[in-house]
């Protein structure tokens, strides 16, 4: 039985070239032989030094620039990408029409480079439907309740995709990915690391929060939080190498992969006083200067967290004028174990433990989820931490 819809998302690798964009035309031409309509989400073609990649364009303005102009000048790349996509789609013998996000009715919450999609329109891309086979859209933008444009963070057009999927009630969103599946880690840091054919979205979730790149955090809660079919395909063969299955996967390891999160910086803080007076003014102050905190961990007067590399100049001057004492070490990251199965397991935590010593590596320090066990270590031990852990829950 045919499909009446499919939405396909496109990044920036899988645009920058016109072989590429032919290719990617040929794909939406197999899917139009599954489904009546389709509906291609694009992202700014290429990568830094490509004339349209994001961060080209944003190379064009002066550092101090506001986060709201930058969001102006981000969004041409995607808005690019879709008018090519569409003339390529046309030059293939498809009707096409692009659309920018805003056309598209992709309502965000304000937040300057870093939005959220409140609410999807969807008048216009029905309309257009009706006389197109294809309706491209730019990914990564939408526009906030008055009138301001946002983009959505990087990665943000896994989520665009899979957000226009629910609200078209697409039979399936695919993801075309130059990577050929959803690893058990990234292969660049743990040479074994497996290819995963089918996966629980909140295992995709917690895997993308904890550093895993190939679909972006809020792409994998929004499917989370519907009954969406979700699939990853390779934009080289244009097979399925991945699909994204609503329920945990009971017959399946407990732990279903290893993953790293960006470089950051450790802060050991001591004050005084009543402690949750002193831990609700000192986070105050850190979330006031727009500083993003991780890995929180208390005790009386003294709170243990991290901060992203780029933030341990400004933290140590706010703590500085507060007069507090602490200690800072990085450059470190947090690695984790990811696995919904785990909850409630015994011995997780002194296998996890056990792993990281039999490498010598130290373990600064530890938080824990339902579906997470995270350490946080130097920088220069993350690849032998990374297969290490590998070795011990995948392998």
């Amino acid at each position: 039985m045919q499909k009446k819809l499919l939405v396909a998302k496109f990044g920036g690798t899988s645009l920058d070239s016109e072989q590429n964009r032919v290719t990617a035309a040929n794909h939406c031409s197999t899917l139009l032989q599954e489904a009546e309509k389709l509906v291609v989400v694009v992202s700014a073609m290429g990568r830094t030094g490509d004339p349209y990649a994001t961060d080209t364009l944003l190379d064009l303005v002066a550092a101090e620039s506001t986060t709201r102009e930058k969001d102006r000048l981000m969004i041409c790349g995607e808005v690019i990408s879709a008018l090519v996509m569409a003339s390529a789609l046309r030059d293939n013998g498809i009707s096409a029409e692009a659309l920018t996000g805003w056309e598209a009715g992709i309502s965000t919450d304000g937040v300057s480079g870093n939005a959220r999609i409140l609410s999807i329109d969807t008048a216009r891309i029905e309309e257009s439907l009706s006389s197109h086979s294809v309706v491209v859209i730019a990914g990564f933008q939408g526009v906030a309740p008055m009138g301001h444009l946002n983009t959505l963070g990087r990665g943000g057009t896994d989520t665009s995709a899979v957000v226009l999927g629910v609200a078209l009630e697409a039979d399936e969103v695919l993801l075309y990915k130059t990577v050929d599946s959803v690893y058990t880690a990234d292969p660049e840091k743990v040479p074994s690391a497996r290819e995963l054919d089918v996966i629980s979205a909140e295992d995709l979730r917690q895997m993308a929060w904890h550093g895993a790149k190939v679909i972006h955090p809020r792409a994998a809660e929004a499917a989370l939080a519907s009954d969406l079919t979700l699939k990853v395909r390779s934009f080289r063969s244009g097979e399925v190498v991945t699909e994204v299955v609503a329920k945990p996967l009971e017959d399946r390891r407990y732990i279903v992969g290893v993953a790293s999160g960006p470089v950051v910086t450790g802060f050991t803080v001591t004050g005084s006083g009543k402690p949750s007076s002193f831990f609700a003014g000192l986070f105050r102050k850190i979330a006031d200067r727009d500083i993003s905190m991780d890995m929180f961990s208390v005790f009386n007067c003294s709170a243990a967290f991290t901060v992203p590399k780029e933030s341990t100049r400004g933290v140590g001057q706010l703590l500085d004028s507060m007069n507090l004492q602490y200690t800072t070490i990085g450059p470190c990251v947090k690695i984790s174990i990811v696995g919904a199965g785990m909850h409630g397991l015994r011995g997780v935590m002194a296998r996890f433990c056990e792993a990281l010593e039999r490498v010598d590596v130290n373990a600064l320090q530890t938080v824990d989820s339902h579906a997470t066990i995270s350490a946080l270590v130097l920088l220069d031990q993350r690849e032998r931490a990374l297969q290490e852990l590998h070795r011990e829950f995948i392998e």
